[in-house]
């Protein structure tokens, strides 16, 4: 099992998170998939409008159940997409990445 899904995530994204401030990523690694997904969408997006300015994670971790995605830069569209995923990740297990709901075991 993956103890720390910041170093793999900084490696892969560090447009995202390679920023100062954040120095752990909170969620179990059931979200990996999940957070690659939205930063490729972010990545695609930002990358087809420069004039956005650039994502920076804050913080990222496990709060209610569900996926929280703080970050500063962006515009409505990247908060749409931070939404979808902090949404999707309801239905998806924090733990292992499997369809899941919320307080089901």
């Amino acid at each position: 099992m993956i103890d720390d899904l910041f170093p793999i995530l900084r490696d892969r994204h560090p447009e995202f998170f390679s920023s100062a401030p954040l120095r752990e990523i909170a969620c179990l690694p059931g979200w990996l998939d999940l957070l690659d997904e939205l930063c490729g969408a972010l990545k695609t997006y930002l990358k087809a409008h420069p004039e956005v300015p650039q994502v920076r994670a804050r913080q990222v971790k496990e709060k209610f159940g569900g996926l929280r995605f703080y970050y500063s830069g962006g515009d409505a569209v990247c908060r749409e997409l931070v939404a979808c995923a902090e949404e999707r990740s309801m239905s998806i297990c924090e733990v292992c990445g499997q369809a899941g709901t919320l307080g089901s075991v």
